[in-house]
């Protein structure tokens, strides 16, 4: 039964808002808690739930993505049969040029999935984290006899500003998803649909192959919602840490939110022995100098540390001068923050320079970010 579920993941995403650290690189690539990519929480997931086929979508932008998973071998997905595939962009004679949503791309890769010996799809973004075992999940699929299954994650209060972000779902006593609010005006129910879902194999191409025939390019608001009274669909709650990543300050918050050891140890896996894999680089430790002051944040190897660092994530080969400090930042691979600078509330994408007695400061609810390359 292990072995009869795919993974679909998508390495984009046309409804996230990233800015600057889309610019260059997948959704799927962009960098999280100091040596992870987004993609690597649902990868992870997969894998260790005993899905050996996986297969990623890659519509543009994908050079970063492809040279962080490689074959797939830090996943142990580098095998002779199944294993990780990167699914390149359709020839535009099968997709439109611009892919619009869900459907145009899983039928761009009909064939891949045709081809796979799997009967089950596992399908899902790449841009929500959590840790989750998928075999639980799917046996309860099967034993419910639904059609499709729909994750959700319970919010209860949900600010009106955020229902943009959200997908709500209304279930029965049962766990029978009766309705969907896609993006709602108001807050009428608290399942919000985690963008993950399973589905048998055949069921999906016919309801995607229909909806291409009929100009519709949306899972949930063009096949989910529609098929709601032909076919059965069926709830099941993710009760653990889940933080979804689809704009700069999803971005900022989600990255702090893991200083909390007891977030952390959930989302990477140290408590029911599920871990986060990443592709594994040999660096020198972090060198602390003699006045560095590091508190509640978490460092990469290769760092070289002379100031003042509070609650912050460093990525991999990061420098602190001397008399700079540091407040609320994520700071990615390779930056140079130099002598005396100060920041506050900043993202740097990767290699920014600072140079010396720079300030810059942001707001908790507005965080500053700086593009990949940057001097300032």
């Amino acid at each position: 039964m292990k072995n009869d579920m795919l993974g679909l993941i998508f390495a984009e995403n046309p409804e996230v808002s990233m800015g600057e650290l889309v610019g260059r690189r997948a959704l799927a690539a962009v960098p999280f808690g100091g040596r992870y990519r987004i993609i690597d929480f649902i990868l992870s997931n997969m894998v260790n739930s005993s899905v050996i086929n996986v297969g990623i979508t890659t519509p543009h932008n994908y050079q970063s993505l492809t040279d962080h998973l490689g074959t797939g071998k830090a996943w142990d997905m580098d095998r002779k049969n199944n294993g990780l595939f990167i699914l390149a962009p359709a020839d535009s004679s099968e997709i439109p040029e611009k892919l619009a949503g869900g459907v145009d791309t899983i039928h761009g890769i009909k064939n891949y999935l045709r081809r796979s010996q799997q009967n089950y799809v596992l399908v899902a973004d790449c841009n929500t984290l959590c840790n989750m075992n998928f075999d639980e999940v799917f046996t309860a699929h099967l034993e419910s006899e639904a059609d499709v299954t729909m994750i959700y994650h319970k919010i209860p209060h949900i600010p009106e500003r955020e229902l943009k972000r959200h997908i709500l779902l209304d279930a029965d006593e049962t766990g029978r998803i009766r309705d969907i609010h896609v993006y709602p005006a108001q807050q009428k129910t608290d399942l919000s649909y985690m963008h993950m879902f399973i589905i048998r194999k055949d069921l999906l191409i016919d309801l995607v192959d229909d909806a291409v025939a009929h100009g519709k390019h949306f899972l949930s608001k063009d096949i989910f919602l529609p098929q709601l009274n032909h076919l059965h669909f069926q709830g099941y709650e993710h009760t653990g840490v889940h933080l979804k990543i689809d704009d700069i300050k999803s971005f900022f918050n989600s990255n702090l939110s893991i200083l909390n050891k007891e977030t952390r140890d959930e989302l990477f896996g140290l408590k029911n022995d599920m871990p986060i894999y990443t592709k594994v680089k040999d660096t020198v430790p972090t060198k602390y100098g003699k006045h560095a002051e590091v508190s509640n944040s978490i460092v990469a190897d290769g760092c070289v540390i002379e100031g003042t660092v509070k609650n912050c994530i460093l990525f991999r080969g990061v420098y602190v001068g001397k008399g700079a400090s540091l407040e609320n930042c994520i700071v990615m691979q390779n930056s140079q923050i130099m002598d005396n600078c100060l920041m506050e509330n900043v993202i740097f994408d990767k290699e920014v320079v600072l140079r010396s007695g720079k300030k810059l400061i942001g707001q908790e609810t507005y965080p500053m970010i700086i593009g990949k390359g940057t001097v300032v």
